[in-house]
């Protein structure tokens, strides 16, 4: 499992050239389409040059930056001036997102504040305010080995927990209020109703 799951990582950085500045920039240009794009009134408003600009100076995107120049330092072995990174944006936008994560490109923070990240995801994923996605306590700050790791176009609803060596299929919405503690297959739902979990597929 642990092993399976570094090589995952690897090929994830690989594939979405997290280690360039090349790729750093590649990944938040897809992060800003996906602010400007996420519901219709924006989709019909365009995507401009005045726009991608205007939207790379929103908090939830800078800090996104931030986090992707942190995790390129910390792939060339800059660790500690990534954790300088990681730190400032801690204190600056009220998010925690390790240096070690692995998150694909097209990303979205709807509210940063209060968001928690130590992990892998893929392409698309959504966090909302005070979402927590990380290892358990014992290994919070160690190895993405005890982390969850995410599909792509997951969504990861506010205050919604996922700890521990979970796997989260592609095309997942964690609902509010949701303490994750299984795996939960691609194309699923999971709502918490009264403390209890239902995963049901969906349509």
């Amino acid at each position: 499992m642990s092993d399976m799951g570094q090589s995952v990582r690897s090929e994830s950085c690989h594939t979405y050239c997290h280690s360039t500045l090349k790729g750093v920039w590649a990944n938040v240009q897809e992060d800003i389409l996906r602010h400007l794009t996420n519901c219709p009134e924006n989709i019909a408003r365009g995507v401009s040059t005045k726009r991608k600009i205007s939207a790379f100076m929103r908090p939830e995107l800078l800090c996104l930056c931030i986090y992707r120049l942190s995790h390129m330092l910390h792939l060339r072995g800059w660790v500690r001036l990534a954790k300088f990174f990681a730190r400032f944006n801690l204190l600056v936008h009220k998010v925690s997102i390790s240096p070690q994560s692995c998150i694909g490109p097209g990303c979205r923070l709807s509210h940063p504040p209060g968001v928690i990240f130590h992990g892998q995801a893929g392409r698309s994923l959504t966090l909302f305010s005070m979402a927590v996605c990380c290892a358990d306590e014992f290994h919070h700050h160690g190895d993405l080995q005890f982390a969850p790791v995410l599909g792509d176009n997951v969504q990861l609803g506010g205050h919604a927990v996922v700890i521990g060596p979970i796997q989260v299929g592609s095309d997942t919405k964690i609902s509010y209020l949701v303490k994750l503690a299984e795996n939960v297959s691609p194309n699923s739902l999971v709502v918490s109703r009264a403390m209890h979990i239902n995963i049901s597929p969906r349509e």
